[in-house]
C-alpha cells in the first residue's frame, strides 16, 4: 500500500479501471451532489425556517470533516435570488473588513468610509429590508477561528429591530467549542427569539455504506467495487463515519484496487490502507435502533430550546452536561481503540525490524552499485578521452585525404600532359623529313628559278638585237 500511493496510478487509469467518469470521493464542486442524509434534511428544515423568519440564530457545531461548510454551501446554493444572504469567514481580520464583506456581498459597491459610517449604513439597510418583508441571513463559517474584534460586531449588526423583533437571521458554524462562543460575555446580547443549537452527528455504518454507494452513482458506476460487510464495518470504524476521513480512505481503496487489479475490496486492505493514513479505529458503545433514539432525543432538545429559551445559566450547565458526557464515551473509545493498537503496535515493530534488516542489505547492496558506478566513471573518463584522441585523428586523417584527392587530380593531369607531349615527340621525325622534302622543292625551284630568268634575259637581247 505504501509502495501504491509513492506510485499512485495515473487519474485516466484510475477513472477507466472502474468505468468513472470523475475521482468519485474528490471535492464536490457541484452541491446538488451532497449525499441526503436523514440530518441533512433535519438541518435544512431549521436553516429553512431562519431564512423565512427574521429573529433567529441557528448554532451548528461538528467535528472537523463532519461536512458542515458543504452543507451550508448546499443550502445557500439553492436559495431563491430574491434572498438577502451574506457569509464570514476567518478571512475577515477587522471590523471595517466585517461591513465591508457584508454589504458588498448585499450588493453594495465601491464601500468605504469609517466604522462608525459602516455600521450607519448596514443598519439603515437592514431596517429597510425588514420594513419591506424581507429576510436578511447572516452565515458565519469557522466561527471558532474567527477574531474576537469580528464577532464583537454581531451585538451592533444584530441590535437593529423592527417592531421589537430582530431583522437579521444568524447562522454561526464551527466545531464544539463555539458554544463557549456563544455564551461568552462578548456575545451576551446574542438573545434571539429562535435559537436552534445542532450538533451535526456522524454517519452511522448503514448511512456509511449508503455514502459510499452514492458518491460511486455519482461518479458514474455505482457498482465500480464489492465492498464485502465485514470491509465495510471495518471503514466504518477507521473512518469514525465523518464525511471527509470517509472520501480519504476510500480514494486510498480504490487506487490500492486499481493497482492491484482487482475490483473487490478486502479487509486487509481497509487495514493497510488505515495504517497508512495513520486511522485509529473508533468504537461505537451504541448500535441499531439505541442510535436513532438518541438522534430523536437530540431534536427534541431543539425543538424545546425553540418553544422556551433557558436561563444563560441552565444553558451552560447543559452544555457542560453533554461535553462533559461526549468526553466520557470519547475516553472510552480512545481506550479501547489504544487497547486494540496494541496488536498493530507490536506487528509495526516486528514489521520495522524487518524492514531494518531490509534496509541493512539495501544499503550494502547501494555501496556495492556506489563502487561499480564508480569504476564505472573512470573507465568513462578513460573512454571519452580515447575518443578525444580518435577524434582529433580523424580531423587530421580528413584533412590529409583532402591533400591526397587535390594531388590525385594533379598527377592524372600531369599524365595527360605527359601523354600530349609524347605524341608531339613522336611526330618530330615526320615533320623533319616533310623540312627536308621542302628545302629540297625550294632549291629546286631556286634552280628552275635562275634558268628561267637567263632565258628571260637572252630573249629580251635578242630581241633588243
Amino acid at each position: 500500500m505504501a509502495q501504491a500511493q509513492q506510485n499512485p496510478v495515473s487519474e485516466a487509469k484510475y477513472l477507466e479501471f472502474f468505468g468513472l467518469d470523475r475521482a468519485p470521493f474528490a471535492r464536490l464542486f457541484t452541491p446538488s451532489q451532497i449525499f441526503d442524509s436523514v440530518q441533512y434534511s433535519l438541518l435544512m428544515s431549521h436553516l429553512a425556517r431562519a431564512t423565512e423568519k427574521t429573529d433567529s440564530l441557528v448554532v451548528i457545531r461538528g467535528s472537523e470533516g463532519s461536512g458542515k461548510t458543504t452543507l451550508l454551501n448546499r443550502y445557500l446554493s439553492n436559495l431563491d435570488d430574491g434572498v438577502f444572504f451574506a457569509t464570514i469567514d476567518d478571512s475577515c481580520r477587522t471590523a471595517t473588513d466585517f461591513y465591508s464583506t457584508f454589504l458588498r456581498q448585499l450588493g453594495f459597491r465601491d464601500i468605504m468610509g469609517t466604522l462608525k459610517e459602516l455600521r450607519r449604513i448596514t443598519t439603515e439597510f437592514l431596517v429597510h429590508r425588514a420594513s419591506v418583508g424581507d429576510t436578511v441571513l447572516l452565515v458565519i463559517d469557522n466561527a471558532h477561528q474567527i477574531r474576537p474584534v469580528v464577532l464583537d460586531q454581531l451585538n451592533w449588526i444584530a441590535a437593529a429591530r423592527v417592531d421589537d423583533r430582530r431583522v437579521l437571521s444568524v447562522v454561526i458554524s464551527g466545531d464544539s467549542s463555539i458554544a463557549r462562543i456563544v455564551e461568552s460575555p462578548a456575545l451576551q446580547e446574542l438573545r434571539f427569539r429562535s435559537h436552534v443549537d445542532f450538533q451535526i452527528r456522524v454517519f452511522t455504518e448503514a448511512e456509511t455504506a449508503e455514502y459510499i454507494r452514492y458518491r460511486l452513482d455519482q461518479a458514474g458506476n455505482e457498482h465500480a467495487v464489492e465492498i464485502n460487510e465485514k470491509a465495510q464495518s471495518l471503514i466504518y470504524r477507521f473512518t469514525g463515519g465523518y464525511p471527509g476521513t470517509i472520501n480519504k480512505l476510500c480514494d486510498v481503496l480504490l487506487r490500492e484496487c486499481c493497482e492491484q487489479e482487482t475490483r473487490t475490496v478486502e479487509q486487509e486492505t481497509v487495514r493497510t490502507a488505515a495504517s497508512d493514513l495513520e486511522l485509529l479505529p473508533h468504537v461505537f458503545p451504541l448500535h441499531g435502533g439505541r442510535v436513532r433514539r438518541e438522534a430523536d432525543k437530540s431534536e427534541e432538545r431543539i425543538t424545546e430550546r425553540e418553544s422556551s429559551a433557558m436561563t444563560p445559566d441552565e444553558q451552560h450547565a447543559s452544555n457542560r452536561k453533554s461535553e462533559i458526557a461526549q468526553l466520557i464515551e470519547a475516553l472510552t473509545e480512545t481506550r479501547q481503540a489504544l487497547h486494540e493498537s496494541e496488536e498493530k503496535r507490536a506487528a509495526a515493530i516486528a514489521d520495522l525490524e524487518k524492514e531494518q534488516q531490509a534496509l541493512k542489505i539495501a544499503t550494502t547492496n547501494a555501496d556495492e552499485a556506489r563502487s561499480k558506478n564508480q569504476d564505472l566513471d573512470f573507465m568513462n573518463a578513460q573512454l571519452e578521452a580515447s575518443v578525444e584522441e580518435l577524434r582529433a585523428d580523424l580531423e587530421t586523417a580528413d584533412k590529409l585525404g583532402s591533400e591526397l584527392e587535390t594531388l590525385e587530380k594533379q598527377l592524372a593531369e600531369a599524365r595527360i600532359e605527359r601523354q600530349s607531349l609524347r605524341s608531339q615527340v613522336a611526330g618530330i621525325p615526320g615533320l623533319k623529313q616533310a623540312i627536308a622534302d621542302r628545302d629540297a622543292c625550294i632549291a629546286m625551284l631556286a634552280t628552275d628559278l635562275a634558268d628561267l630568268a637567263t632565258i628571260t634575259s637572252e630573249s629580251d637581247e635578242r630581241a633588243n638585237d
